[in-house]
């Protein structure tokens, strides 16, 4: 008696390295296909009777609706183009698996282990992924649409791109730069839709520090030194605590540079007084004090440009460190108004 073929063909078009494939398994049961693509719900148990041999290809298999909850059979298996429509996952090991342009629709993946797999161009759609763990794989074009995150979820700290990234070609550089990029991008948009913006956060500013040691690398100084400013002032618009701290710095600076640069001049009803120092060390400590004080009550009003009056800067160069801190205290203030009202988004 002749064994009848399943004869199916997964058409793999577009996938680096996959290539078509023609299923010559047995069929299974009545059916006319292998139970690996027969359009009939297949229980778990068969599967694990029936295990594919090691490098078996499964590429267009059809596992909707099955419920392989807790399986470890598909952990690292090719699955180019496999539907998963309707399968219960929780729990599943997919670890290493090759899930390219695979199809997750309505799929419960609660828990499940995608560590090191290729999701490129797979379709998550209305998919629970809470506690599911995507570290280190490869989800670049990946569709996740509607799909349900928890904190448990993890995708790690770095994308596994900007991990290759130092060890790869300049030919190969920019496609892995672009690929981390739009991850970071795409995780930001997910954890924002599931109202986890502390973790929206995070991946915002992976993505800006990327940024930055590309232009490094890159040779676009300007913008790499916008970024670093960027980082040390306000975290990327995202910390008003660095802003102040730094406004709180650029006013100590100044206060302690103004005596030294020529002085203020205190304007009295009667009398003008000068406070000026030539060597700290032959000043007297009260002097100091009373000096810094001074000069430090003018700092304070010219990083807010209020202009009293009642002090002026004396000399050229007082005048030149005066004129910067208000430029500098002008857009500091704009820069904490901006980052105030950027936080309110996360």
């Amino acid at each position: 008696m002749t064994t009848q073929r399943c004869r199916h063909v997964t058409s793999s078009s577009g996938v680096d390295e996959a290539g078509a494939v023609c299923c010559w398994r047995p069929t299974w049961d009545d059916a006319d296909r292998c139970l690996w693509h027969t359009e009939r719900v297949v229980p778990a148990e068969e599967y694990e009777r029936n295990p594919p041999e090691p490098g078996e290809r499964l590429d267009g298999a059809n596992l909707e609706g099955t419920m392989v909850s807790g399986t470890s059979f598909l952990a690292g298996r090719s699955l180019v183009a496999a539907d998963f429509t309707d399968a219960v996952l929780d729990g599943a090991d997919l670890s290493g698996a090759d899930l390219r342009r695979a199809r997750f629709q309505d799929v419960d993946a609660h828990g499940a282990s995608f560590r090191n797999a290729n999701l490129h161009d797979a379709v998550f759609t209305f998919a629970d992924l809470r506690g599911a763990d995507f570290r280190e794989a490869r989800l670049y074009r990946a569709g996740l649409t509607d799909v349900r995150l928890n904190l448990e979820t993890a995708f790690g700290e770095r994308s596994v791109y900007e991990d290759e990234l130092e060890r790869v070609s300049d030919e190969d550089f920019l496609a892995l730069s672009e690929s981390a990029q739009w991850l970071y991008r795409e995780l930001q948009r997910l954890y924002g839709e599931n109202a986890l913006s502390e973790q929206a956060q995070t991946y915002y500013l992976r993505e800006m520090d990327l940024r930055r040691r590309l232009a490094w690398r890159g040779g676009n100084y300007l913008q790499a030194i916008t970024l670093a400013g960027s980082r040390w002032v306000m975290r990327y618009g995202t910390s008003p605590w660095r802003v102040v701290a730094t406004s709180l710095l650029l006013i100590v600076v100044c206060a302690g540079l103004f005596p030294l640069t020529g002085g203020i001049r205190e304007v009295g009803t009667d009398t003008a007084i000068t406070y000026e120092i030539n060597d700290p060390t032959d000043t007297p400590g009260p002097v100091l004090v009373r000096t810094f004080l001074k000069s430090l009550y003018f700092s304070v009003i010219t990083f807010a440009t209020l202009g009293y009056g009642d002090i002026q800067p004396v000399g050229g160069w007082a005048r030149a460190v005066a004129s910067v801190e208000t430029l500098l205290g002008s857009l500091l203030m704009a820069l904490l108004v901006f980052v105030l009202t950027r936080s309110v988004h996360y």
